[in-house]
């Protein structure tokens, strides 16, 4: 293209030449007649200047070039299956293609060579060359794809090219008429967001989700009759599969140990596998519009849940065992709910909303009061024929609904004078003080005078669980910003055996003694964001501890953790670490590893390699010089994350590529031994 430009000018230049060489000599014109003006005037017209300039828009221009534009100008009308130029030089700058609602019936070849120059962009580069025009297209500003949305389309199939973009980090196919999926999908092993919503799958193969990295995934609006295998996913936080139609939900959704958001709703789902229980940080559960008719045993392991959506279900009851200290919404309206026990209402001590609506309620227990946070309370549409008047006495109470039962004792009038004319009425009928009642025997004089009901907007300070409720919630959970733990609490704990402490977010300098008691039944510490220097000794008893959290703290060293044989993730991130735990050498359980945010200055390989299940190391944001090869020979490394260190090599848009291509570089570092 080069050479035929530069004959095409210099033909056109010498064309010019003569044009006006001949106007200079005055052909047709007298003697004193003047030479022709290379420039136009403004107000001469192209036609009409037979010089080797025209003008437009007030400026001179070369003849020879005046429609050099119009040469390779792409003048077609580009159709839905094609991409305008604009929009594949916006691509390669911005690392996203937004390609949604454009009625595609196929990806267009194109998205998956976009850093490949075709032929009409060598024209114009070749003619911006040509023309000295300075362009802001440079090969060396061209990032790698990461974000692609392809949503809103009619497209069918994914074709395997799809592994040509092995750096996307979101990929949105929702709203298509995709049903099937290539296995090629499970190269892109940076991906972090998939959204297959809205479209017809009925099943999705096993190795097509073995993304490691992969942390929302949407599913919903499709007609699954059975999820794949979820175990590859062990970052997933968020799993939207509603609307299909599932029956279960698969046993390998235990490893989504990270998953905080799971909607299953509307769906044909008519048990829950008891491994759900597993999800432990887990918070947000919808399982409404199926056909649960009861619980599975275990779901007060759920010690993060903090909303659970079950209505529209054939449920009759709640599992005796219904401890969930942190739950704060439990939504049951329109089941088949008969009854409330006091051991259900114990551990529900922090919720807000109750939902009971279109339920089978005849009656409602006097513990009821023990729900002293709650806020809003729907009764609508059951069986109640009365209500307790100690009801009034929840201080937190702002809306309550009755309508839809035969009250006998509560006047219609009263009921619909709104909730806080009812709670009054409630409060004036009360036969006996509020001392007398569950949950006020405390309370009946506020400390600073006067009656309870006098203080009625005042918060009240939430009591320590006791051993009982500690025993049915599995866990003790304290985070007050207090610098000691509560004797109290720590006795009652100790008597439940729980398995689970969490002191986070306080302002511990060290741990109490007392949990030198609880080495036989603890398996999950978290004691992260307190200002801990140093962990005590007896840590080293804590022969059946599986989950370790110290993060955030002021730590330096671990103290020797070698008899831990279960032990299975430990996080010691923002502390200041200048090596690798050696006490951790030969732990043969260690799967996870979160050493980022200290000071490391080497890694040591050997420690590394000693750890047979290792899966996830994660060391970013320290001061390692340099990144040992050898490292690239743990295969057993799935999620590597280095950034934010000192070192050159890999250099960083390898490490853009994820874990991968970082170990494979690594291997080609190694040397090999010299025989």
């Amino acid at each position: 293209y080069h050479v035929l430009l530069f004959i095409f000018t210099v033909g056109m230049a010498d064309k010019g030449n003569k044009a006006a060489a001949g106007s200079r000599i005055g052909v047709g014109r007298g003697r004193g007649a003047r030479p022709v003006s290379r420039f136009a005037r403004p107000n001469t017209s192209a036609g009409d200047d037979e010089s080797g300039v025209v003008v437009r828009n007030n400026r001179p221009v070369v003849r020879g070039f005046a429609n050099a534009g119009a040469v390779f100008a792409d003048k077609k009308d580009y159709g839905k299956d094609e991409l305008h130029p604009q929009i594949v030089k916006m691509a390669r700058k911005s690392g996203m293609l937004n390609l949604s609602n454009r009625a595609m019936d196929s990806i267009p070849d194109k998205v998956f060579h976009l850093n490949e120059v075709d032929n009409s962009e060598a024209k114009q580069l070749t003619l911006n060359m040509s023309m000295d025009n300075s362009s802001d297209d440079h090969w060396w500003e061209s990032v790698d794809l990461a974000k692609l949305y392809l949503n809103s389309n009619c497209i069918t199939c994914i074709p395997p090219q799809i592994r040509t973009l092995p750096c996307l980090i979101i990929l949105d196919l929702s709203d298509n008429q995709l049903s099937s999926l290539p296995e090629e999908l499970s190269e892109l092993q940076l991906l972090q967001r998939l959204i297959l919503s809205h479209n017809k799958f009925t099943e999705i193969g096993d190795d097509v989700l073995k993304l490691p990295e992969l942390r929302m995934l949407k599913l919903d609006h499709n007609q699954l009759l059975k999820l794949p295998s979820l175990e590859a996913l062990t970052l997933l936080d968020e799993l939207d599969v509603s609307n299909n139609n599932l029956k279960q939900l698969p046993d390998s959704i235990c490893h989504l140990k990270r998953v905080t958001k799971l909607n299953a709703s509307h769906n044909s789902l008519t048990e829950l596998t008891p491994e759900i229980a597993d999800l432990f940080g887990l918070q947000d559960l919808d399982l409404t519009f199926n056909n649960l008719q009861k619980l599975p045993s275990g779901m007060e392991r759920l010690g993060k849940l903090s909303t659970l959506y079950l209505c529209n279900n054939r449920l009759t009851a709640l599992p005796d065992n219904f401890a969930m200290p942190a739950l704060r919404e439990l939504h049951l309206g329109h089941n088949c709910i008969k009854e409330l026990t006091r051991d259900q209402l114990l551990g529900l001590t922090s919720l807000r909303v109750l939902d009971l609506r279109e339920n089978k309620l005849d009656q409602l227990p006097d513990d009821i009061t023990l729900l002293q946070m709650l806020e809003r309370l729907d009764l609508a549409n059951n069986t109640l024929s009365s209500v307790p008047c100690h009801l009034g006495l929840l201080s937190h109470l702002r809306s309550m609904s009755l309508e839809g039962n035969p009250l006998r004792q509560l006047r219609r009038d009263i009921v619909q004078r709104g909730t806080e004319q009812l709670l009054k009425h409630l409060r004036d009928k009360l036969p006996n003080p509020p001392s007398s009642y569950p949950g006020f025997g405390e309370c009946t004089k506020h400390p600073d005078g006067g009656t309870m009901a006098e203080h009625q907007q005042e918060p009240q300070q939430q009591k320590l669980p006791d051993k009982w409720q500690l025993r049915n919630s599995k866990q003790v959970v304290y985070s007050e910003k207090a610098s000691t733990i509560p004797d109290e609490l720590l006795e009652s704990a100790s008597e439940a055996q729980v398995p689970a402490v969490d002191f986070s977010g306080n302002l511990l300098t060290e741990l109490p003694q007392q949990l030198s008691g609880m080495s036989g039944h603890v398996r999950e510490l978290t004691v992260s964001c307190n200002r801990i220097t140093q962990l005590p000794g007896y840590l080293a008893d804590y022969s059946h501890l599986m989950f370790l959290d110290v993060h955030a703290n002021r730590l330096e060293q671990l103290p020797d953790l070698s008899q831990l044989k279960f032990l299975r993730e430990l996080n010691i991130t923002h502390n200041r670490f200048t090596s690798l735990p050696e006490c951790l050498r030969g732990s043969g359980s260690l799967e996870l590893l979160f050493v980022s945010d200290n000071r490391l200055t080497e890694l040591d390989v050997s420690l590394v390699a000693s750890w047979p299940r290792i899966a996830t190391l994660h060391i970013n944001n320290n001061n390692i010089a340099a990144l040992p090869p050898a490292l690239g020979n743990v295969t057993q490394i799935r999620s590597l994350l280095v950034e934010g260190n000192p070192f050159r090599v890999p250099r960083a848009a390898i490490l853009a590529k994820g874990t991968n291509e970082i170990m494979e570089y690594l291997r080609s570092r190694v040397v090999p031994d010299k025989e």
